[in-house]
C-alpha cells in the first residue's frame, strides 16, 4: 500500500510541476504567434485531448512528464511539410529575444507555481512544528558528540554560526547541515553570558550532512484535561529535557521512553522560562500504550491575501539563495552528493506528504517545483539553461553558431547531464537498505 501511495503521489507531484513548466513554453510560443504542433501531458501514445488552433493538446499514456513540439525543431517532418506550403511560423527563424523568452518561460512558471501554491496555503493556514521558529535553544546533546566534548549543555542558545546570526532553529539546523566535517565557530549564550568556541562537525548519517550532536527543545503544546501531565504540574510551553534520566531529542521519542516505565512513576526534567526543574509523573495506559496526555507544540501559519503573497515571495527568495548555496558546496565538494534527492527520494517524500494530507503534499510541490526551475536554468544543453546560454552567446557574437558547434555543445552538455543523473541515482540507492551497505 505504501508503494502504491508513493507511486501515485510521485506521479501527481511530477506531473503538476512538468505541466506548469511546459505550459510556460507553450503559452509564450502561442503569444508570439509561433506554431505549436503538440502540447502533451505525458509521453507515448495519445489517449485523448482537443485541438486549440494548430495545437493538439493531449494526454498521453505515460504520465511521467510532458513536452511541447514546436515548428522548426530538427528532424520534424510536420515542420518540413508545413514549410513547403509557404505557411511557416518556424521557431528557429524568430528573433533571438523571442526564443530566449520561450525557453525562460518554463523555469519561470515553476517559480510561479511555487509562489501560487504557497500563497494559497498561507491564506488557508496550515500547522507547522513551532520548534522550527523558536530561538535555537538546545534541548538535548548526544553523548560523545562534538557539542558535549566542547562543554555545550541543554539550555544553551546558539547565537551565531561562523559569524552568521541564527534567529531560529530552522536557520541553525540548515547552517549546521551544510557544514559537514568542518571547523565551526559557535557563539553561545548561557544565561546572561555569551562565549565563542570552535568545534568540528561530523557527518555520520547516510545523507552525509553536518551535525554537532544537538537538538531543539521538545516543547509541549496542548495538555489533556485530567491527564497525568496536568496532575504533575506540566504546562503548555514547557520543554521536556529528560524522561527517566534519558535525553529527549524529539517528540517522537516520548512514547518509547514512557513505555519503558511500565506504569511506574517517572522523573521528568523540564525546561521552563530558562530554568530547569524536575516533576514526577506516572503514565496511564489508555489501551494504546502508556500516555501522559501531552501533544506537540504547533503554530499556524496564516496571513491575509497581501501578507500571504509577501510571505510566499520571501520564502521563495530564501529557498532560492539556499539552493544556490547548497549547489555551490556540492560543486566544491564541501558536502556529499548523498544530500541530493533523486526519483526514489522524491517518490518516498511524496508518499509521506500525501499520507499527511493535502497541505503537506502541496507544500512539497512548491519546494520541488522551485528547485526544478532553478536546476533547469543551469547552462547545460538540453536543459533550458543550455539553450539560453547558446542564444546569449550568439547574441554577443551577433551570429548563429554553426550546426557542428551546436551539435558538439549539445552532446557535451548531455554527457554532463547524464553524469549528474547517475550521481543523483547513486545518492538515492546509497540510502536504501538493499544497496546502502555496498555503496560508499
Amino acid at each position: 500500500m505504501d508503494f502504491l501511495t508513493n507511486a501515485a503521489a510521485f506521479v501527481f507531484v511530477l506531473g503538476l510541476m512538468i505541466f506548469f513548466h511546459e505550459f510556460g513554453h507553450f503559452i509564450t510560443a502561442k503569444a508570439f504567434g509561433m506554431r505549436v504542433f503538440i502540447f502533451s501531458f505525458g509521453f507515448g501514445r495519445r489517449l485523448f485531448g482537443f485541438h486549440w488552433g494548430d495545437t493538439d493538446c493531449r494526454v498521453s499514456l505515460i504520465p511521467l512528464g510532458g513536452y511541447v513540439k514546436l515548428e522548426g525543431e530538427p528532424d520534424d517532418q510536420l515542420s518540413e511539410d508545413v514549410s513547403k506550403s509557404g505557411d511557416s511560423r518556424d521557431f528557429t527563424s524568430r528573433p533571438r529575444w523571442q526564443r530566449f523568452v520561450v525557453y525562460l518561460a518554463g523555469p519561470a512558471m515553476n517559480g510561479v507555481l511555487t509562489v501560487s501554491v504557497l500563497t494559497i496555503l498561507y491564506m488557508i493556514g496550515f500547522q507547522v512544528d513551532a520548534t522550527l521558529y523558536d530561538p535555537p535553544v538546545i534541548g538535548a546533546v548526544d553523548a560523545g558528540s562534538p557539542a558535549e566534548q566542547s562543554g555545550i549543555r541543554p539550555g544553551d542558545e546558539i547565537v551565531e554560526i561562523d559569524g552568521k546570526r541564527q534567529a531560529s532553529w530552522e536557520d541553525a539546523q540548515y547552517n549546521l547541515l551544510i557544514r559537514p566535517n568542518a571547523t565551526l565557530a559557535l557563539k553561545l549564550r548561557r544565561g546572561a553570558e555569551e562565549r565563542t568556541l570552535q568545534l568540528r562537525s561530523t557527518s555520520a548519517t547516510a545523507e552525509r550532512v553536518g551535525s554537532i550532536g544537538v537538538y531543539p527543545l521538545v516543547r509541549v503544546g496542548q495538555i489533556t484535561e485530567g491527564a497525568p501531565a496536568q496532575a504533575a504540574g506540566l504546562k503548555s510551553g514547557d520543554a521536556i529535557l529528560r524522561i527517566g534520566g534519558k535525553p529527549v531529542r524529539s517528540f517522537e521519542e516520548i512514547p518509547g521512553l514512557l513505555a519503558e516505565a511500565a506504569g511506574k512513576p517517572l522523573q521528568l526534567e523540564v525546561w521552563r522560562e530558562g530554568g530547569v526543574s524536575e516533576l514526577s509523573v506516572t503514565p496511564r495506559d489508555d489501551g494504546q500504550g502508556p500516555r501522559i496526555g501531552v501533544a506537540r507544540r504547533m503554530t499556524v501559519k496564516r496571513f491575509a491575501a497581501v501578507g500571504a503573497v509577501q510571505e510566499a515571495l520571501r520564502w521563495t527568495w530564501s529557498m532560492t539563495v539556499q539552493t544556490f548555496e547548497v549547489l555551490g558546496r556540492l560543486v566544491t565538494a564541501q558536502i556529499s552528493p548523498k544530500t541530493m534527492m533523486g526519483p526514489l527520494g522524491i517518490a518516498k517524500a511524496s508518499g509521506d506528504a500525501a499520507r499527511g494530507g493535502a497541505g503537506p503534499l502541496f507544500y512539497l510541490v512548491a519546494v520541488i517545483s522551485l528547485q526544478i526551475g532553478i536546476l533547469n536554468l543551469f547552462p547545460l544543453p538540453p536543459l533550458d539553461g543550455g539553450h539560453l546560454a547558446i542564444l546569449a552567446g550568439e547574441g554577443l557574437l551577433r551570429r548563429d553558431f554553426t550546426v557542428e558547434a551546436k551539435t558538439w555543445i549539445m552532446n557535451a552538455g548531455a554527457m554532463v547531464l547524464f553524469l549528474l543523473i547517475g550521481l543523483v541515482l547513486y545518492s538515492d540507492l546509497s540510502k536504501t537498505s538493499m544497496f546502502g551497505r555496498f555503496l560508499p
